[in-house]
């Protein structure tokens, strides 16, 4: 993959963070720009989705053992909302996250960030509820707000 300006291994292509970021970091970012390069936000959105969904599925870790979860939906006046809750066996609920997850408001659902809001689960002890809020262009403004704010008011 090569980034604009040259080789996105190359220090000197690295701008300013070059010596700021840990080698490990690096190896992330290039992993995730060899699946995702930074130049797909030109284009069409259903393409988009499509490469960002098979980076995720190749990022998978699986969950943490001790982890289930489980599909519903939340209920609105005009449409119901997706989620996924995730609990840790043996674990008493001290607290509830609600995650929403990453995009920009156009790509990502429920499949998406499944490991990481097990991740955060397994870490926490914690209930995680994950919304699968309403994603533009389809959706516009303020659509995903009103389904987040739905999903942490349930």
């Amino acid at each position: 993959m090569t980034a604009v300006g040259g080789d996105p291994t190359d220090s000197a292509s690295r701008g300013k963070y070059a010596d700021r970021l840990d080698p490990e970091l690096w190896e992330y970012i290039d992993k995730v720009n060899s699946w995702y390069p930074p130049e797909i936000v030109a284009a069409f959105i259903p393409e988009q989705r499509a490469v960002y969904g098979r980076m995720c599925v190749a990022f998978h870790q699986g969950r943490p053992e001790g982890v289930t979860a489980s599909d519903g939906l939340v209920a609105t006046g005009s449409h119901p909302i997706p989620v996924r809750r995730y609990r840790m066996a043996g674990k008493l609920e001290a607290a509830i996250v609600v995650y929403y997850h990453g995009g920009g408001f156009v790509l990502g659902d429920l499949d998406s960030h499944d490991d990481i809001c097990a991740e955060i689960c397994a870490g926490t002890g914690f209930e995680v509820v994950s919304a699968d809020y309403r994603l533009a262009p389809e959706h516009l403004h303020p659509a995903s707000f009103n389904d987040a704010l739905a999903v942490f008011e349930w």
